[in-house]
């Protein structure tokens, strides 16, 4: 008989795995996750600001369809605000064509201007979905261009279809400033300015791409919102820069005294006119801006983390 050691049998039932080198299932993954990725590594290529500005005023002035258009919708929307009782002045419509939620200031004043407080309520929904109706074609139109080098009718038609998402935008926007006119009296007047300037930079910074994948890439609603957050959030964008640099004068164009059809009256000057049309042609340039600058990436903006599919079925019995 050998003096070697039985090998005792395992009291370990069939099937057992040791729990240290089972699989663990990935934690779920919440809404935010869509949003709030991880962001890729190394730097953005995303062209340089003074470059995307360039190519953003070549392709709105190279575009007489885009320059003329901007002149016809606004000569109509005066009409349309005579018509309703608006009285001017007319120097605040130089944001008419502004990037949200700069552009959804204009939208509360003026509702708030013909119908009154509580009119106004309902009244801004009707500014709110102009708004987002013309924000989608004039992204269409500048993102057709940009692709193709011209211009034409389909950019209306992928326009309207990317109204859920412009709404969207609008709406945050109105969102964003609704919250800071509510906290700003309580931190003060100088706090509170910065907390509007603030808010209209974070939500121009994280959205101002939404309708421009919506357009581009038709994705849905919230996906255009989450994929313009990450793209916002790419190392080395410089996208908080351009946002900064862009809203802080369209604010002081707003309270700036003295501007060229600051004067109550339904008879605009020239003066006037010319100020106003120049500055929407600026707007609309900003916005290829921005569409250039994403366009120029999105093939490195990171994907959303799928979720992880449940391991086996939950409560087996």
């Amino acid at each position: 008989m050998t003096n070697k050691k039985k090998k005792r049998p395992s009291t370990r039932p069939s099937g057992y795995r040791d729990p240290k080198s089972a699989p663990q299932p990935e934690p779920r993954k919440g809404i935010l996750d869509s949003v709030f990725a991880p962001r890729s590594a190394g730097s953005s290529t995303m062209p340089r600001i003074r470059t995307a500005l360039a190519r953003g005023v070549v392709t709105v002035i190279g575009t007489p369809a885009l320059v003329v258009g901007t002149m016809v919708f606004l000569f109509v929307f005066w009409l349309a605000l005579v018509a309703l009782g608006y009285q001017g002045p007319l120097a605040p419509l130089a944001n008419l064509l502004a990037i949200p939620p700069v552009g959804t200031s204009l939208d509360a004043s003026l509702s708030t201007s013909i119908f009154g407080l509580q009119g106004g309520l309902y009244g801004i929904l009707g500014f709110l979905a102009i708004r987002a109706l013309v924000l989608g074609v004039t992204t269409a139109a500048v993102v057709e261009v940009m692709d193709q080098g011209r211009l034409t009718a389909q950019s209306v038609r992928v326009g309207i279809r990317a109204l859920p998402v412009t709404f969207a935008v609008c709406i945050i926007g109105v969102g964003i400033l609704t919250a800071a006119s509510i906290a700003g009296p309580l931190l003060g007047p100088g706090i509170g300015i910065l907390l509007q300037v603030g808010g209209l930079v974070l939500g121009t910074d994280f959205f101002v791409f939404a309708p421009v994948i919506a357009v581009s890439e038709h994705r849905s609603m919230p996906d255009s919102l989450a994929r313009s957050v990450r793209a916002a959030r790419m190392p080395g964008a410089g996208n908080l820069t351009l946002a900064t640099l862009y809203v802080i004068p369209a604010v002081a164009l707003i309270v700036a005294p003295g501007k060229p059809g600051n004067l109550i009256g339904v008879n605009p000057t020239p003066g006037a006119w010319a100020f106003v049309i120049l500055v929407n042609v600026l707007q609309l340039a900003l916005l290829a801006t921005f569409a250039f600058r994403y366009l120029s990436v999105a093939h490195e903006v990171p994907d959303a983390p799928v979720k992880a599919a449940r391991s086996g079925s939950r409560g087996r019995r």
